[in-house]
């Protein structure tokens, strides 16, 4: 009871949003010293982060030496390797953390590293609403010095693959799902491409950036704006739609299932995303 209503106090306050997913910057600055923060940026953390943060590029969490376009390439790393990261990195599943990254120019990446620290069973997780732009905005300091967790056995107590779908599970729920291709519109067309062995989008796909959900100061819209962005795309029934996002890598893609699973969706992110389905031949692609 009293966790609701200081939870609740704090949504007055305008401190946190989406429940207790997005938090503020004025949570963070007072909550900074009893939590754990990652920057998952990457280089970028060496030019200046949030004090006692650590860097965590979503690289790092996933399999890069797979080969490019299989569908283990770029995936988040199988249970035991993932673990033993996380146990260098000094998190476990009992610590709360916030990630952010940059809002503008970025792909998500802070919740890609948020989804996968779900997939590990970690619950007390949040992203800073606005990232390193907004904390920045505010005068906030930041400093180069590098931050380090000491090293924790048993991060993961606690496997949930639930988030993610396979090429296999996508090819055989097609008909079933409501699939929303989270790139940028040259890329949905075909366009722009970032390596993939052809271009457009799987057949059907509904095109909304990710970004599309975010204001132009990085925060999040809220729930009512972003309903009616995929009011306007056809998705209308939040009880029954099956949603799957995707991109080109599961980067973005995260991100939107994570939002998505906020506002009450059944969402997956698709993991190996367009990368290996444009990689299978005898899949359809639309332009």
């Amino acid at each position: 009871m009293k966790k609701k209503l200081i939870l609740g106090i704090f949504l007055l306050m305008g401190i946190l949003s989406f429940g207790d997913t997005f938090v503020s910057t004025e949570w963070l600055s007072q909550n900074k010293n009893n939590i754990k923060i990652i920057d998952a940026r990457g280089k970028a953390y060496k030019l200046g982060h949030i004090p006692g943060a650590i860097e965590v590029n979503w690289k790092s969490l996933s399999n890069m030496d797979a080969e490019f376009g299989s569908e283990k390439w770029g995936t988040v790393l199988e249970i035991d390797d993932l673990s033993k990261k996380l146990n260098e990195l000094g998190i476990k599943s009992t610590d709360e953390i916030v990630v952010y990254s940059k809002t503008r120019g970025a792909w998500g990446e802070d919740g890609r590293v948020y989804w996968t620290l779900q997939m590990a069973g970690f619950k007390n997780l949040h992203i800073l609403d606005g990232g390193i732009e907004k904390w920045k905005s505010e005068n906030r300091k930041t400093t180069i010095s590098k931050t380090k967790y000491p090293e924790v056995t048993n991060s993961i107590v606690r496997w949930d693959n639930s988030r993610n779908i396979t090429t296999d599970q996508l090819i055989q729920e097609f008909n079933d799902l409501v699939i929303i291709d989270t790139r940028e519109e040259d890329e949905y067309l075909g366009a722009t491409k970032f390596g993939e062995a052809r271009g457009g989008h799987i057949k059907g796909a509904v095109n909304i950036p990710f970004n599309l959900f975010l204001e132009k100061d990085g925060t999040l819209k809220d729930s009512k704006a972003i309903e009616k962005i995929l009011k306007s795309k056809g998705i209308e029934d939040k009880d029954t739609a099956k949603i799957v996002t995707y991109c080109t890598a599961g980067i973005r893609s995260a991100h939107m299932q994570v939002v998505l699973e906020k506002l009450g969706y059944n969402a997956r992110n698709y993991d190996p995303s367009f990368y290996r389905w444009a990689a299978i031949k005898t899949l359809k692609l639309e332009k």
